[in-house]
């Protein structure tokens, strides 16, 4: 992981970006800010493409950087909510 100072990354910040879709990591600090540098992921164009329940939880969590217990912690909310409505319908 590279970790530079504003100042360090701006004359070399067409480069960085070059090297973010690499999975190269790339913080940049100012002060007690930093920010992480990185690529987007791409829309899915395969619409067709079938995941698992698990694959598509896993995805989920990594795109939001869940911590394995706030993965678990929505999923136990979601469990919740679907007994209530199941329990509600006659």
């Amino acid at each position: 992981m590279k970790t530079l100072t504003v100042e360090e990354a701006t004359p070399g910040l067409g480069r960085l970006v070059e090297l973010a879709p690499a999975d190269e990591q790339i913080q940049m600090r100012k002060g007690s800010g930093v920010v992480e540098l990185r690529a987007a992921q791409a829309a899915q164009t395969a619409v067709d493409e079938s995941l698992t329940s698990r694959e598509a939880l896993r995805r989920l969590q990594e795109d939001a950087r869940l911590t394995p217990q706030q993965a678990e912690g929505y999923l136990r909310e979601l469990r919740e909510e679907r007994r209530a409505v199941d329990f509600e319908q006659p």
